[in-house]
């Protein structure tokens, strides 16, 4: 896997230098793709949906799913597209679980109202077994709902709660955990030890660590990127701190967006020195990905615009 993972990332720094980009999958093979992760077979899973961002109604069939997309040509194109899951309302925020050869694989998947745990048990690829992990998630804005999970080295998976939703979480040890609009949280696999990371933020869309461990996010609507420090506070709308000030920002700017989404710290060894530890992250409002280098000063890191 260490070596996958590392031709990975030296067939992607080679498309950096160059600049390339390369079409992976299009519709009508996919259609509006909302969150994607790797697994540990290099494959690429993504949620896609025809319903965003009005959700199905009561009564109606959802139409959205999950697709995994492997056997990549030279031409970065996805030569087998499989659909693992359908039925699922708006989802966004997905992660294929670690499984060992033989074993059922399972993605935990958020779609209107919940995090489901989805499995295929027989290896065909097809998910046969669908059951609730987490239930409660607010949906009222479906610009931001929960997304971007990321399983971290601690085993803990963290998640991002985005703008202007309300949930009351509920997970299968019976621990609830209140949160509005912008939040990060975290829980275990089998979704026992739900509890607040982080909170505060508008709407983050768009989880990532560095070589350190550390998190960060892209906002929406208020500083483009935060490095995320536990039980920190950081700027929303119309909300105080706790009285020990805000989590320090690492931009002063907003990349002339209130659209910033995805965020990505290139780490690998593999990509060019002048890039290594760089961010790139989306901005759908100026259509551009946007490009900072970290600079710390101690351990304070700030993020500085380059072009």
């Amino acid at each position: 896997m260490q070596r996958l993972h590392r031709l990975t990332l030296k067939i992607l720094s080679r498309l950096w230098k160059c600049l390339k980009v390369q079409l992976v999958a299009s519709e009508p093979d996919i259609f509006k793709p909302m969150n994607l992760s790797f697994d540990y077979q290099g494959r690429i899973w993504l949620t896609d949906s025809l319903e965003y961002p009005w959700a199905a109604k009561d009564g109606e069939k959802p139409r959205d799913g999950v697709k995994i997309l492997s056997n990549f040509g030279p031409d970065g194109k996805a030569g087998k597209i499989q659909t693992f899951a359908d039925g699922l309302n708006i989802p966004i925020g997905l992660l294929p679980l670690p499984s060992k050869k033989g074993e059922p694989t399972s993605a935990l998947v958020h779609g209107i109202p919940n995090v489901w745990k989805i499995t295929d048990s027989n290896g065909d690829s097809k998910a046969d077994k669908r059951e609730p992990l987490l239930t409660g998630f607010g949906f009222r804005d479906t610009h931001g709902m929960t997304n971007s999970f990321q399983l971290h080295w601690d085993g803990w998976i963290h998640a991002t709660h985005g703008f202007a939703n309300d949930s009351e979480i509920n997970s299968p040890d019976g621990t609830v955990l209140k949160l509005n609009s912008g939040n990060t949280y975290r829980y275990l696999p089998d979704g026992s030890g739900l509890q607040s990371y982080t909170r505060g933020q508008v709407n983050p869309f768009g989880m990532t660590l560095d070589e350190w461990g550390n998190f960060y996010t892209a906002d929406c609507h208020s500083k483009p990127i935060y490095q995320l420090l536990p039980g920190a506070i950081y700027p929303s709308f119309a909300k105080p701190h706790d009285g020990m000030g805000f989590g320090p920002d690492m931009i002063k700017h907003t990349h002339h967006s209130t659209g910033i989404c995805g965020i990505a710290i290139l780490n690998d060894e593999n990509f060019p020195p002048e890039h290594r530890g760089s961010v790139v992250i989306g901005n759908v409002v100026t259509s551009k990905v946007n490009h900072d280098v970290i600079d710390r000063k101690g351990a304070t890191p700030n993020a500085v615009e380059q072009p």
